[in-house]
């Protein structure tokens, strides 16, 4: 099979596609043939070594994939050879065979083509179980997204929309009009505008009701500011790690010691809340994956979601890849095309 690798740390041309022998199912677990693979953020800082808890080099990357039941371990009740599936892979999907747990495969939707599939697993259980079962966001509560044009974005726009959340989304400023488009009733510029100033303005001085912040300690700062009583901030990743192609150690070492420092007796004066989000840290807690994919099944069938595709990349191509997402060229998903492979 084929399988992409970081040959070691590094800048995008690291990623080599490499030829190994196919896995083989153990107890429980799926092996499938991978169509497609989705690309998000972490494994970009995973390949710089900005992420913690992902294998060294030489070793594979990729969270989430699409395709078809191959062969089954045993005791694997839920799925048959030759189904349709999507499904989450611990730093394996960039490969074009992918093996799994059950518990953490799905059937692939009717109507989802196997592009869809691969951008669905990963930004929309984030998005849901961050709006939903963290945020508790309600119709007419209003939500400040940042970065709402990226994969987490867009989905928390799409959930937001179906329950009629308001919805401020800060992006650059091309992207603008396809936000809109999908649903986002302000948007800010944030490399040129006053965020905090901005949705002040838009909420009458209030403030917002819940706000998703992947983006780093600066950022987390000014959204606390933006957040009405009883508001929550749910900081779900630290994207101002990665500052280029490469490491900068100094920009790093600034960051950290750049991060806020929260104060318990001012949360609670101030009726504000803090919270932090990370998927691949939920080992172990697979059942609250589950049952978030459970009630997202309603949003699923009434087509309020619906992955959007930005761009594929051939996995001749990964690198390029790795550095469309870092240059913050994408609406949507970036995913890694495996499908030419028998």
């Amino acid at each position: 099979m084929k399988q992409i690798i970081i040959s070691k740390y590094g800048t995008p041309d690291v990623l080599k596609v490499k030829n190994v022998n196919d896995p083989s199912p153990k107890p429980n677990e799926i092996l499938i043939a991978n169509k497609f693979s989705g690309v998000n953020f972490s494994e970009v800082m995973a390949r710089m070594n900005l992420y913690p808890g992902s294998p060294k080099p030489p070793c594979s990357l990729g969270g989430e994939c699409c395709g078809i039941v191959e062969r089954i371990g045993k005791n694997v009740k839920k799925f048959k050879v030759g189904q349709k599936v999507m499904a989450f892979s611990r730093f394996q999907s960039y490969a074009s065979k992918v093996c799994t747990p059950e518990n953490m495969t799905l059937p692939l939707p009717d109507h989802f083509t196997f592009e869809e599939g691969a951008a669905f697993p990963i930004v929309y259980v984030t998005a849901f179980q961050m709006l939903f079962d963290l945020g508790n966001l309600q119709e007419n509560q209003t939500i400040l997204i940042h970065g709402a044009g990226g994969g987490v974005g867009v989905a928390a726009i799409q959930f937001a929309k179906s329950i009629n959340a308001k919805i401020i989304g800060t992006a650059s400023k091309w992207k603008h009009p396809h936000i809109q488009k999908m649903g986002v009733e302000h948007c800010i510029d944030y490399t040129n505008e006053d965020v905090v100033t901005q949705v002040k303005n838009i909420t009458d001085n209030r403030g917002v009701d819940l706000i998703i912040d992947p983006v780093g300690s600066n950022n987390w700062k000014l959204s606390y500011e933006c957040l009405d009583i009883m508001g929550k901030l749910i900081i779900y990743g630290n994207q101002s790690f990665v500052t280029g192609l490469k490491t900068n150690p100094l920009k790093a070492i600034k960051e950290l010691f750049s991060m806020p420092k929260y104060k318990p007796m001012q949360l609670m004066s101030e009726n504000k809340s803090i919270m932090g989000y990370h998927l691949g840290r939920m080992q172990g807690s697979e059942y609250k994956i589950k049952k978030s994919v459970e009630a997202m099944n309603k949003f699923i069938n009434n087509r309020d979601v619906k992955p959007v595709i930005d761009k594929v990349f051939h996995y001749t191509l990964a690198s390029d890849a790795h550095q469309y997402m870092q240059e913050r060229k994408n609406v949507g998903k970036i995913l890694i095309d495996f499908s030419d492979i028998e």
